[in-house]
């Protein structure tokens, strides 16, 4: 198909061609300074949450280790039948522990920092997912770029 303008009868129809291949890469550069932009803040943001979670974690942790401490040295003696105390084996404890723990942790002093450290985790990986995303705009955006470049040049020659 050839066009041609009114005033000298020259054909435009590769230069109106060449123009929206040019305008085409110039919405590509736009867009992937907009994905670098993104880009960024995601890095930031993923950063952000992975260092809250850790704090988040580590909070948990020594409270988690606190309790323990103390649920390891609180007196489990029972006074039998002659009225004497008796202690509870090693492997009693460790099932008493155990089971309190869980209990700490559903409703009672570990509750809480647990349900913050399982948020600030949730988080963290949400932001990793939105960095993922971004990573992947970017790079079919840079695909498109250098597709685009690759047709511009040879266009040009």
């Amino acid at each position: 198909m050839s066009t041609t303008n009114g005033t000298n009868g020259t054909n435009t129809t590769s230069v109106t061609a060449f123009d929206a291949l040019v305008n085409s890469a110039i919405d590509i550069r736009d867009a992937l300074n907009g994905n670098v932009q993104q880009l960024n803040l995601a890095i930031e943001y993923e950063a952000a949450k992975r260092r809250t979670a850790k704090e988040v974690r580590e909070a948990y942790e020594a409270d988690l280790a606190e309790w323990e401490a103390e649920a390891w040295n609180r007196d489990r003696s029972v006074v039998n039948g002659d009225g004497k105390p008796k202690s509870p084996t090693v492997d009693q404890i460790k099932t008493l522990v155990a089971s309190e723990r869980v209990a700490a942790q559903r409703t009672g002093p570990l509750a809480k920092s647990l349900a913050m450290s399982n948020a600030a985790a949730y988080d963290h990986e949400d932001a990793k997912a939105a960095l993922e995303q971004c990573v992947k705009r970017f790079r079919a955006t840079e695909a498109a770029s250098d597709l685009t470049a690759a047709i511009l040049n040879a266009a040009a020659k």
